[in-house]
């Protein structure tokens, strides 16, 4: 026998994409529970990188302050380093374009998300129930799906009823499997060891070393520390956590400007991996239901543009249901256009990072690309705008965007590879 509980809307999964999605319906009028297994604050393995687009889309929900007064770290470009090129971009105006407030940040998962669903906890019309665990989406006799059949933190079965399901819950959404809506991604498997440090000099720029197939990705985050991201095919990844170190390690010595800046810092917290890094659904939205941020699928961001989809993600969905709760029959057009908008918005971004991840592939084809924006800089500028979300794809058809983007041609930066000890 299930007990039961009624909702005008149920989110699974208290990360960013559930988490604001709850928020913005939750201050438009509606109740609201969102629902996760995890007791917050809680790690999570993370590039902990928001690209400069997310810091609007954090201030609409009443959250960016907060972030900022935690300590996040600014982050005003990126360098991008091979094993003979270095490359950096900023963070910067191009023709009508502008990155909000001169940068992106970064910040600790478990500060981020335990600030939203902290404020998600002040929101009367929101309901937060930690401890509790998916069991998949309850349909009604016309397929529709009328709720969550969850389990509470004393093991007993509940029903909590709603006018629609969210699955917010990632890459391996036990919504999206339980909806059926769940296929199968064509490209290799890649995994995630992530790991934390102290002791490392502050630096406002973002990082990405290529290795041969594989990559880094690191920036400063908040309470003084460095996360950086070793991203390999999965089949490499060692089977047993006490190899982990050990195997990043040597990965590190083949990026020798990170090494050098690692060489004094220590591991604050030990290692952690996530993966596999792909996924792909059939469909994100259906009657009763909608797919939001990874579980929606995912492609290997190499850009940094996660925490965005997720944020920018929910925006688009809680306008929808606002639209479908407010007059069902506007339900199946609500839908149809979060679907539309987030093609429109995401595809070309998509697009981009399986380009890159094919790149890298290609043995010698990262280090031409590096040397050119190394020559260019105004290249790279380019790239970083599109990456940091705030320069669409058709602003490359802006003549404004590329005469601004060229009459702030700057020197390229000392190759820093001449200065290090043989050797390395």
């Amino acid at each position: 026998m299930y007990r039961e509980r009624e909702y005008d809307v149920v989110v699974a999964g208290a990360g960013p994409a559930g988490t604001h999605t709850a928020l913005r319906l939750g201050r438009l009028g509606w109740r609201v529970a969102l629902i996760d297994r995890c007791e917050f604050p809680r790690k999570k393995p993370c590039g902990e990188f928001l690209s400069p687009a997310c810091l609007p889309l954090l201030e609409e929900v009443g959250l960016l302050e907060d972030v900022l007064a935690s300590g996040a770290a600014r982050v005003r470009g990126m360098d991008i380093v091979t094993s003979g090129h270095r490359a950096r971009g900023d963070y910067r105006s191009m023709g009508t374009y502008s990155p909000p407030r001169a940068g992106g940040i970064g910040i600790r998962r478990e500060v981020l998300d335990h600030q939203a669903v902290e404020a998600a906890r002040t929101e009367p019309n929101i309901t937060v129930l930690l401890g509790w665990r998916v069991s998949g989406p309850v349909s009604g006799p016309e397929g529709r799906t009328i709720g969550l059949s969850v389990i509470d933190p004393e093991g007993k079965r509940v029903l909590l009823r709603s006018r629609f399901v969210v699955g917010a819950d990632g890459l391996h959404s036990r919504v999206a499997r339980g909806l059926g809506w769940t296929g199968k991604y064509p490209g290799p498997a890649r995994f995630a060891i992530v790991a934390r440090f102290e002791g490392v000099d502050r630096r406002k720029e973002a990082e990405v070393h290529i290795v041969g197939g594989n990559y880094f990705a690191a920036c400063p985050i908040d309470d003084g520390l460095f996360t950086a991201n070793l991203v390999v095919d999965g089949n490499r990844l060692p089977k047993g956590s006490s190899e982990l170190e050990p195997f990043f390690q040597h990965h590190l010595q083949e990026a020798p400007l990170l090494a050098e800046r690692l060489a004094g810092a220590h591991l604050s917290d030990p290692l952690l991996t996530c993966g596999p890094l792909r996924s792909e659904n059939r469909r994100c939205t259906g009657p009763g239901a909608a797919l939001v941020g990874d579980a929606c699928g995912f492609v290997d961001p190499l850009t940094g543009e996660g925490l965005y989809f997720a944020m920018r993600g929910a925006s688009m969905l809680a306008s929808a249901l606002d639209r479908a709760l407010a007059d069902p029959a506007r339900e199946p057009s609500a839908l149809r256009r979060y679907d539309r908008d987030r093609r429109r918005d995401f595809a070309p971004r998509y697009a981009l990072a399986r380009l890159l991840q094919r790149g890298l592939q290609r043995p010698g084809v990262p280090d031409r690309v590096v040397g050119a924006l190394e020559r260019i800089p105004a290249l790279c500028d380019l790239l970083l705008g599109l990456t940091g979300d705030y320069l669409p794809a058709r602003g490359l058809l802006s003549p404004g965007v590329w005469r601004s983007a060229i009459q702030h041609e700057r020197p390229a930066p000392r190759n820093l590879f001449r200065s290090l000890p043989d050797g390395q």
